[in-house]
């Protein structure tokens, strides 16, 4: 062990030796006049679409608009560069302090890997390290804040150091603050607030927060206000920054196999920080985001949501001013209160991100609160819009999918998956990485030896796919970055609520309602994938009775599921038939009717065929009785034929008759149930009793009626007499129907299948059992 880790440290030595001198190389450019930057690299061009929300570009605003100084309002590398520049002497000011305050952090730390102190040594690197970030300033503090949420990158000891940036900000003078405000506003901050805090109530790396009163209106409003000197100090880190990563992207790619374009995750950490420092964009934001949420979030999650309005005629690039809401953090309630609005949360997050494809891109844990006092006590509020990312409609199917085939474990449409978000390239060997995922992630689902990973959570499961990018190219697309803050986010101040809550599970009932609303192919193929065995291409009864709870956000307690992702285990206590079938019908299940359709004319064809043949026996019964005391049948009187039509090859019009006896023809419309059908029946019979009854209702399936007369009494008239015209295939299909209903044992569930569904079940049925006449 001792020697590998000497080889891993002579190995980064020289990694660092080599990138050490490029910085001094690019150090000593900077200092040259007039020389104008030259990236080496570039992102991969597949990584350069922006996905940062630029709300105030599309209201109108200026793309190429500049500050007093000349430094660009719109996040642009080159025009940044361009503008550093022609400022020789501060860049190299810039470099050298941040060399100078860099570098004993980084000869301790390898002096530690060498001498194999570094588990020792962690917390004293961890504290050393944060205070370096405070020292370069808001763009570090920024970068530090983001990793302080990143388990898949740092250790949990950095990171609990790394979260004093999240709450340990000095603040500046409040009279700057005044100044700003006047300056931005262009009046005395008198004559617009009629009562302004003395002292912030609020500090961040970019800007601090004051309690005022607009002088107007009398309304009670927080005013942001940017950090004097914020735009010329971050943009010439992010100039840094990319100059580190042209340094140390060929050489990552160089010694491993990691193909993430560090370079396009550099530029969009860059763009959203950039993008921050616009109040107005934030503005925007915010705007958009509450009349998205209001329209499209289920009416249950919009209605527990507040997001603070914005006053954007008292709104500037570096002052903002919105209403006020009393409030406390989400992450410091009690744990019952943590889980209550975290499950809001949740689905206010997976609304934006799968339905919106426009999602927070920064809920740190001062972003989410619960509102103390007024009308809306008791609902979540959701702060800060500074940075909202946006993701394409083809991506966001592609994201459910995904969650789909992990959980069915379909290696090659998960790969498939990858493939199209970026993740992997498309000459994958796949024959060598599904082995590796099979092993990774196996353990976190159904049947993977997942009840040793009852703890297991989205944390987990990231840092333990990390260990897939040690064997394979492996790249991490720059908006995931922005998704993963998001997620690791919401998770964490979940797990304080419930040490055993899974993101994925709690997510399900979501991404069922999304898979069963979206008509699109991509959907419905993943539908099809989830619900039918790929053996014996049935339905999969225990997992149709799941999702249609899932749907109503009913789902079994994460203690009692048999994995991180379990699509099978059915909740204890179900929602009521009147519900289930509510939704059924309604449009929120556009793209399960047509399964559901097939598979209730297979349930009931099967059905009928079993009364078929008891009624078959019972017509012998009665048509040979057996003499008292000998057993023996009497004859069977004659019976006349029925004239059966027959069918042309197109099915919709008579291209002649044939005489067939009726035990003929109830054999050929009810051939006997094969042992495979028994299991069939018997299957779907449960199927139904879980999604409409639940387990504790099993006497109340429906079924037919042991001797079901009438119905079959009135199929064969459906079926001889009446298949001659279009109108007659109406009629027959509407007493079929009927028929159908009436034989159904339950009431509420007779009363609750529409017209409509039986209707194009009958339709299904007649088109059947003439296709076994034709052929009999």
């Amino acid at each position: 062990r001792w020697q590998a880790t000497r080889r891993r440290a002579s190995f980064l030595e020289q990694q660092t030796l080599e990138a050490g001198t490029r910085l001094l190389e690019e150090a000593m450019n900077a200092s040259q006049q007039g020389s104008p930057t030259k990236f080496t690299y570039e992102s991969d061009k597949k990584n350069r679409q922006s996905y940062v929300s630029q709300q105030a570009v599309e209201a109108g605003d200026d793309p190429n608009a500049v500050d007093d100084e000349g430094l660009p309002l719109v996040y642009s590398v080159e025009r940044i560069a361009t503008f550093w520049d022609s400022k020789p002497e501060q860049l190299a000011e810039r470099w050298s302090r941040f060399l100078r305050i860099s570098t004993p952090f980084v000869t301790r730390f390898f002096f530690s890997l060498v001498n194999n102190r570094l588990w020792e040594d962690e917390a004293d690197l961890a504290k050393q390290a944060v205070d370096n970030l405070t020292e370069l300033g808001p763009t570090f503090i920024k970068l530090g804040q983001v990793l302080s949420i990143r388990p898949d990158v740092l250790p949990a000891v950095t990171m609990r150091e790394l979260s004093r940036l999240q709450d340990s900000i000095d603040t500046f003078s409040t009279e700057e603050a005044r100044s700003i405000v006047e300056f931005e506003l262009k009046r005395p901050i008198a004559e617009v607030f009629s009562s302004f805090g003395e002292t912030p109530i609020a500090a961040a790396s970019l800007a601090q927060v004051y309690r005022a009163i607009v002088r107007e209106t009398g309304q009670e409003v927080a005013v942001k206000v940017q950090r004097p000197g914020s735009l010329s100090t971050v943009s010439k880190d992010l100039y840094v920054l990319r100059r580190l990563a042209d340094v140390t992207q060929p050489l990552i790619r160089r010694f491993t196999n990691d193909e993430t374009d560090y370079i396009a995750l550099t530029e969009t950490f860059a763009e959203g920080l950039y993008t921050e420092l616009d109040f107005r964009n934030e503005a925007l934001n915010a705007l958009k985001m509450q009349k998205l949420m209001k329209e499209r979030a289920a009416p249950e999650v919009a209605d527990r949501l507040v997001i603070p309005s914005p006053l954007l005629e008292l709104t500037t690039r570096r002052v903002m001013v919105s209403e006020w809401v009393n409030g406390v953090r989400l992450s410091t309630l009690p744990q019952a209160e943590i889980r209550d609005l975290i499950a809001i949360g949740q689905e206010v997050f997976l609304t934006q991100l799968l339905e919106l494809g426009f999602f927070h891109g920064d809920p740190h844990p001062g972003n989410l609160l619960k509102i103390t006092e007024g009308p809306d006590t008791g609902k979540l509020c959701l702060l800060d819009f500074g940075l909202v990312a946006q993701v394409p409609e083809f991506d966001r199917d592609i994201i459910v999918a995904s969650v789909v085939h992990l959980g069915t474990q379909n290696w090659d449409g998960l790969i498939d998956d990858f493939v199209s978000l970026g993740f992997l390239a498309k000459d994958t060997d796949r024959g060598s990485l599904i082995p590796i995922l099979q092993r990774v992630l196996g353990p976190y689902l159904r049947g993977g030896g997942a009840q040793s990973f009852k703890g297991a959570n989205f944390q987990a499961l990231t840092q333990d796919l990390l260990k897939v990018n040690l064997e394979v190219r492996f790249s991490i697309p720059p908006y995931v970055s922005l998704l993963a803050r998001s997620v690791a986010t919401l998770e964490g101040v979940a797990l304080q609520g419930d040490p055993g809550y899974q993101l994925v599970s709690q997510a399900y009932p979501f991404v069922v309602r999304k898979l069963l609303k979206n008509e699109n192919r991509q959907s419905f193929s993943a539908l099809r994938e989830l619900l039918y065995d790929p053996v014996t291409r049935r339905l999969r009864p225990q997992r149709l009775s799941t999702m249609l709870q899932a749907s109503l956000g009913v789902i079994a307690d994460s203690g009692k599921q048999a994995g991180f992702i379990d699509f099978d285990t059915a909740p204890e206590d179900g929602a009521p038939l009147s519900e289930v079938v509510s939704f059924l019908l309604s449009a929120k299940a556009a793209n399960l009717r047509p399964l559901l359709n097939a598979e209730l004319c297979y349930g009931l064809d099967l059905g009928l065929r079993r009364a078929g043949r008891r009624l078959r026996t019972s017509v012998r019964e009665f048509l040979q009785p057996r003499i008292p005391f000998f057993g023996i049948r009497l004859p069977a009187p004659p019976l006349l034929p029925l004239i059966v039509p027959l069918e042309s090859s197109g099915g919709s019009a008579s291209s002649g008759v044939k005489l067939m006896q009726v035990e003929a023809v109830l054999d050929a419309i009810f051939p006997p149930l094969t042992p495979s059908d028994d299991v069939d029946l018997d299957t779907l019979s449960e199927a139904a009793r879980g999604a409409f009854f639940g387990d504790d209702h099993a006497g109340d399936a429906p079924e037919f009626s042991p001797f079901s007369v009438q119905t079959l009494l009135s199929i064969l008239p459906a079926l001889g007499l009446q298949m001659g015209g279009s109108g007659a295939a109406g009629g027959a299909a509407a007493d079929v129907a009927k028929a159908l209903r009436e034989s159904l044992t339950v009431p509420n569930l007779r009363s609750a299948l529409v017209d409509e569904v039986l209707l194009a079940v009958a339709q299904e049925l007649l088109r059947t059992w003439r296709a076994r006449l034709a052929v009999a």
